[in-house]
């Protein structure tokens, strides 16, 4: 399992970045001709390294969506994980390691239909704020950040962000390549 592999590295990738953008990207960037990449790859590195920076890029990415929403809506008083990969410690904990603020996995962890149900109700006035989402999922279980691994990507973070404004302008160039001799 991939998680266990990635588990055997620490915060960090020792380094080494993935680019989770496999099939162009949207939010937060919105542009079908991003493509992924690691960044950093050294000798040192091997497949566990790979295996966790790619988990730790799809996280990088969810925490610029996170910071994009609270830009619009403000913080969230609670982060809720849920779907297939809030069964997962290892994801759990790596949200709460790189967001730096408690994960919690509700009871109804497979709740997404409800979250657009619930955004549909404050949209048309019939519930007044977004806390009833606690009332009817409960939770199961908190994670809490790992202050040594946050530090970690706090640091892994503006490198990430700053790669992938750098990546933006050639993100097009190589699509086209990739067009124009693709085999198939």
């Amino acid at each position: 399992m991939l998680t266990k592999i990635a588990s055997q590295v620490p915060a960090g990738s020792e380094g080494l970045i993935f680019h989770p953008f496999l099939g162009g990207e949207r939010a937060p960037l919105w542009d079908a001709n991003a493509r992924g990449s690691f960044f950093g790859l050294t000798q040192l590195h091997n497949r566990t390294h790979m295996a966790r920076a790619v988990l730790e890029g799809i996280v990088y990415n969810l925490n610029s969506v996170l910071l994009a929403v609270e830009e619009v809506v403000g913080k969230p008083q609670t982060i809720l994980a849920t779907g297939g990969f809030a069964r997962s410690q290892f994801w759990c904990q790596l949200l709460a390691d790189v967001f730096g603020r408690p994960v919690t996995i509700p009871q109804a962890f497979e709740s997404s239909c409800l979250g657009a149900a619930v955004v549909g109700l404050k949209a048309v006035g019939m519930v007044q704020d977004f806390n009833i989402v606690t009332k009817l999922v409960g939770a199961t279980n908190v994670y809490q950040p790992d202050p040594t691994n946050h530090a970690v990507y706090q640091e892994m973070i503006p490198i990430y962000n700053q790669l992938t404004q750098q990546l933006s302008p050639l993100y097009g160039k190589i699509a086209q390549f990739q067009k124009e001799h693709a085999h198939d």
